[in-house]
């Protein structure tokens, strides 16, 4: 099967990536140009029937990547800029350029990977002036400026600090050749670009077998109101959006009862019809029409037996939403996602983890339940909070946290740390900390 990949690349860099095409039988490329790295970021967004995102360095990766929902949505590659490439590059310079490396200006995604080089050599880089933009590589630290960049390297040549330029940025290359400063556009080697485009193949090839994986769907109304039996035409209306659904998204709908509906697909057609696991598929305004909510879950599985259980256990988590239409997702790899929305949660249904299931077996409660506990905390800025914040994440009453806590607290799992007093009149609430 065809991998399609997109490259993210400065023009003149392009054929040195779209060349390995030859090497590989089953890929084919299309180039995405940028001038200025920062482009990338809306340069992503227009990207159409892609497989693999391949960008030509660190540096559009991060800013193809940061804000760009594609990037939750495909596997991303890049060149990297690492100690190798510092190394050969460094290597040219002394070889074949009469400046030598006595003076030099140098930027880097890391200052490490340049200082690894440097030792390599056994250089001496004491007259040497050097910035890096670490926030690319480790989520903080320097941040990128192509002006401040271009600004620093101008300053050290013309105030006789540097003497020859050697720039990991087309952009900057391209504005200070412009400035008659002598420069040298980073060299990437030939085998940076083959392990990339490799690489690119290979998550390619994954992605296409995951969504190839097979996929059921459940799906069941629930009655809002007290008394009455099911309604034929809640029935009607739901099954004839989901054979909509299907119709757009290849997949088949069959009917289990007046009230439930089964959908058989591949794991690529529930995220079609899901928009990548973001959203419930759209059922109507079910609850004013009728009176009823629908709930649904979703399964992958290797064999549709066992696609089929995990979207039960989805079901049984969908209809412990209350008087709310719900859908939530089971992977292959027992991934409870849901209820599916933009801020959908995920716990596991089984752990390896052996702090999880020490826990799990000292409580007696369940490895699920553990694992949503610790994803609580993880998706917090610090590791305190009251019963209030547990029950609203777990969507649980209040009641059902204490009870929780409770367990904990008798194991000394959870700890409490203080109080806090509501914003209007009431009670002091117990701050707790988790302790494992």
């Amino acid at each position: 099967m065809l991998i399609r990949v997109a490259v993210i690349t400065p023009e003149d860099f392009a054929p040195r990536i779209t060349a390995h095409a030859e090497h590989f039988n089953d890929i084919k490329f299309t180039t995405y140009i940028y001038r200025n790295p920062m482009e990338c970021e809306t340069l992503v967004e227009q990207i159409q029937d892609c497989d693999v995102l391949l960008f030509a360095g660190p540096l559009p990766y991060y800013y193809g990547t940061r804000r760009s929902t594609r990037k939750q949505q495909l596997p991303s590659v890049y060149i990297p800029s690492d100690e190798y490439t510092l190394t050969l590059n460094l290597g040219h310079i002394l070889l074949n350029r009469e400046e030598g490396l006595r003076f030099l200006s140098v930027d880097t995604p890391k200052q490490r990977y340049l200082e690894q080089a440097v030792a390599e050599w056994q250089l001496d880089s004491s007259g040497w002036h050097v910035k890096d933009y670490s926030q690319i590589v480790d989520g903080e630290g320097t941040p990128f400026d192509p002006e401040d960049m271009i600004r620093f390297h101008r300053e050290n040549f013309e105030c006789g600090r540097s003497n020859l330029i050697l720039t990991s940025v087309d952009y900057v290359y391209e504005r200070l050749r412009l400035l008659d400063i002598p420069c040298i556009n980073m060299i990437v080697p030939e085998k940076s670009i083959r392990e990339t485009v490799a690489r690119a193949a290979h998550f390619g090839q994954l992605m296409i077998s995951e969504n190839a994986q097979i996929a059921v769907g459940l799906a069941a109304i629930n009655q809002l109101e007290e008394g009455g039996g099911t309604q034929p035409n809640a029935g009607i209306m739901l099954q004839q959006m989901l054979l909509d659904l299907g119709k757009e998204t290849d997949a088949s709908i069959q009917q289990l009862g007046l009230d439930q509906f089964i959908i058989y697909g591949t794991r690529g057609s529930i995220e079609q019809m899901t928009r990548n696991f973001t959203q419930m598929p759209a059922m109507g305004n079910m609850e004013d029409l009728f009176g009823v909510s629908i709930s649904m879950g979703f399964g992958f599985g290797m064999t549709a037996k066992e696609a089929e259980a995990h979207a039960r256990i989805g079901l049984f988590h969908a209809r412990k939403q209350e008087r709310n239409s719900s859908a939530f997702l089971v992977t292959h790899e027992k991934e409870v996602i849901g209820p599916l929305s933009a801020n959908s949660k995920t716990f596991h249904l089984k752990s390896e983890n052996r702090d999880l299931l020490h826990v799990a077996e000292q409580t007696g409660m369940s490895v699920a339940t553990i694992s949503k506990l610790s994803a609580f905390i993880k998706l917090r800025r610090e590791n305190s909070f009251t019963a209030t914040d547990l029950a609203e994440y777990l969507q649980l009453s209040r009641r059902s946290a204490e009870r929780v806590l409770k367990k904990m607290v008798n194991h000394q799992f959870i700890v409490p740390v203080g109080e806090e007093q509501p914003y209007r009149q009431g009670r002091p609430r117990a701050v707790y900390r988790i302790n494992f």
